[in-house]
């Protein structure tokens, strides 16, 4: 078989696209997946919506983001998509007031209590980002086919003279530690409220505390142990 590394450049890329995210995602289950796209109903028809709900709302993120880039890996017999990533490449700090309202609210999720548990998952993801991803640098979420997709994030961050964060699921780990990353620590996204209703204990059996490492490649991907400094620790 043999594949192809190609940029996601046009609108009409983005329904095969998202559905082999989609598909990605429920097998192997993912609960993290259904905070940023959903399933919403109950219909026959409920997840043909969600997804092309998701697929508009992705597309518009994309448009709206100069610092973002997305690839696939398609093989070239088929045209079939067996993969893709998304890389942001920031040239400035993307923080400079710290994380904003608008990256944790998740609006997509009906008013209630779904809403307030995908947004309170969301700010404590997104914490770690404040503290510490403030400063240029690439950052990335994988679909697939990783060392293709990694390999070009690596080359851009490595011309560019940037370091790269992710925020890795635990299978992830291992293909990020072979291209120089280096384990920091490890997070649990785990929405919890004094008094939970039935419907937040719900929401916990679709969406179990998810657990994620914050993973950081440092320049050229050396790292001196004494000599090196964690860029969050630098003045």
């Amino acid at each position: 078989m043999a594949l192809n590394l190609v940029e996601v450049v046009s609108d009409d890329e983005f329904a095969e696209l998202i559905e082999c995210e989609w598909i990605s995602y429920e097998t192997p289950y993912n609960g993290f997946f259904q905070l940023y796209c959903p399933t919403i109903g109950t219909g026959q028809h409920a997840r043909q919506e969600s997804m092309k709900e998701s697929t508009e709302r992705q597309l518009a993120w994309h448009k709206q983001d100069p610092t973002s880039k997305w690839l696939k890996v398609v093989d070239t017999e088929s045209g079939k998509i067996l993969g893709a990533a998304q890389w942001n490449v920031f040239l400035e700090n993307p923080y400079p007031q710290g994380i904003a309202q608008e990256h944790t609210h998740a609006f997509w999720w009906p008013e209630g209590e779904g809403r307030k548990f995908a947004s309170t998952a969301l700010e404590q993801w997104y914490t770690p980002r404040g503290e510490r991803m403030n400063k240029p640098h690439i950052s990335h979420r994988r679909r697939g086919v990783g060392s293709l997709l990694m390999d070009w994030g690596v080359r851009q961050a490595d011309e560019l003279d940037l370091e790269i964060f992710i925020e890795a699921a635990t299978p992830g780990v291992p293909l990020y530690l072979k291209h120089g990353f280096l384990e920091i620590d490890d997070h649990w996204i785990d929405p919890k409220v004094a008094d939970p209703t039935d419907e937040w204990k719900k929401l916990r059996e679709r969406i179990p505390p998810i657990r994620w490492t914050f993973m950081w490649r440092p320049l050229k991907g050396t790292f001196e142990l004494g000599s090196t400094k964690y860029p969050w620790e630098q003045e």
